[in-house]
């Protein structure tokens, strides 16, 4: 206590002074001392050095609403800054982990989800991303925890305000029929009763999705570029050929997404230096997994050993590329074994780590090379978000044709008259085609 002595007894001549006379004065030495004392806990750089991991640039920030929390919609972007929230995180879905997608925002407005696996589009929800605002999807690979909801999103996003084409960026295949353009192709077939059921509404270009398929086989190439966004990839080992890691560099800020993968050297080439390393993670204890799966221990290795990241390769990677925060996801979140993967990636890695997981974990990059997360806070009940019109004008397309111009006139008739129901007082007008042939546009009124 003896060392404290001084500034504690000009702490306690600061709090008894009135706050007026404290603003009028200059602090005199003793008081300044004090001051940087409880300010700054002793540390001349203010900030605690206690801890293993928890390394300078791991900070909050002043414009958060709260260290601990994220609520949605409450947190303007700042001009330099990323948002990184994982609106999927897990392979098998659960009650609280959705198949992958990662929802990245820049301080510049520009959007970009990267995968979109079952359950996800939830989370987007929750959030209240609105579908219309979502306008990149870049796909990692074609397995089903990865792109499973794809197709809703395709389908809903044009009646949601999303009438401009999707662009949906990913990998070819060995052969056609395995890469990204045909994945899409297929999809649009799969629906086309929806399409064309829902073309008597205005979708306007919706239903035509731009696709950017890029050479699995190119290294390093470069698939985006806007705005000043610079989006890069190179192929990956991961159960067959057509597999693709992703890197997004913008205003001196980067993050890489590797995917599912084996640890690969071009991971560290691409990925050395960035802010944010995103990878999936398995843990070493296939004899505890395979029981607990149902399956043969056997089954369990080749699955990880051929096709996936074990927790002491991740931890390899980041050592060598030496990111400011190694995330890991992709993974079934688990007390059980949560404690024993961190401690298989500390066997190379001790610098900044956290789980990407279970869902809404989000992540900021901000300020001069600064990383802080926190957990996303939703409601149970959340209703779909409006789309987002920010012009001042909002043009409706003309529908493809009207609703009853796809029913069989038998099956029409086959309706009860609305009279028969409704009470007299209360009976509608019904709409029952839509007024115009043409586009229409009207004053916004969602504008503030």
């Amino acid at each position: 206590m003896n060392c404290f002595k001084g500034v504690c007894a000009a702490g306690i001549l600061i709090f008894s002074q009135p706050i007026e006379a404290l603003a009028q004065e200059q602090p005199t030495p003793e008081m300044q001392k004090a001051i940087e004392f409880f300010s700054q806990a002793g540390n001349p750089e203010g900030r605690w050095i206690e801890g293993e991991t928890m390394v300078p640039h791991v900070e909050s920030a002043s414009h958060f609403n709260a260290a601990m929390l994220y609520y949605p919609g409450t947190e303007e972007l700042q001009d330099n800054e990323i948002r990184v929230s994982f609106m999927g995180s897990t392979y098998y879905p659960s009650q609280d982990q959705s198949g992958m997608s990662i929802y990245v925002e820049l301080g510049n407005g520009d959007r970009f989800v990267f995968d979109m696996g079952i359950g996800s589009l939830r989370n987007y929800n929750s959030f209240s991303v609105p579908f219309n605002t979502i306008n990149h999807v870049f796909i990692s690979h074609l397995h089903m925890d990865h792109v499973s909801d794809l197709p809703y999103f395709t389908m809903f996003r044009p009646i949601q305000g999303g009438y401009t084409p999707l662009n949906i960026y990913g990998p070819s295949g060995s052969e056609p029929q395995y890469g990204t353009q045909h994945f899409v192709d297929s999809m649009m077939a799969m629906t086309a009763w929806h399409q064309d059921s829902f073309n008597a509404w205005p979708v306007g270009e919706g239903y035509n999705p731009n696709v950017v398929e890029f050479d699995y086989m190119d290294e390093g190439g470069t698939v985006y570029e806007a705005n000043g966004v610079k989006i890069t990839h190179w192929p990956t080992s991961h159960t067959k050929d057509g597999a693709t890691s992703y890197r997004l560099d913008w205003n001196g800020k980067s993050l890489c997404y590797t995917g599912d993968n084996r640890p690969n050297s071009l991971t560290i080439k691409y990925c050395e230096g960035v802010d944010m390393l995103i990878s999936e993670v398995q843990t070493a204890t296939v004899s505890v997994t395979s029981r607990a799966l149902g399956m043969p221990a056997a089954m369990a290795a080749y699955t990880i050993d051929t096709s996936h990241t074990p927790a002491y390769g991740l931890g390899y990677i980041c050592e060598q590329t030496k990111p400011k925060v190694c995330v890991a996801s992709h993974y079934s979140y688990d007390d059980v074994f949560n404690n024993e993967t961190v401690a298989e990636v500390r066997y190379h890695y001790k610098g900044a780590f956290a789980f990407g997981a279970p869902d809404l974990v989000v992540f900021n990059l901000h300020g001069d090379g600064k990383v802080w997360w926190r957990e996303g806070v939703t409601g149970e009940s959340n209703q779909v978000p409006r789309p987002v019109y920010t012009d001042d004008e909002i043009t409706f397309p003309a529908p493809k044709h009207q609703v009853y111009d796809v029913i069989n006139e038998i099956i029409e008739a086959n309706e009860i008259d609305p009279e028969l129901w409704y009470p007299p007082e209360k009976r509608p007008e019904l709409v029952r085609e839509w007024p115009l042939t043409e586009d229409i546009t009207i004053p916004n009124p969602f504008a503030n």
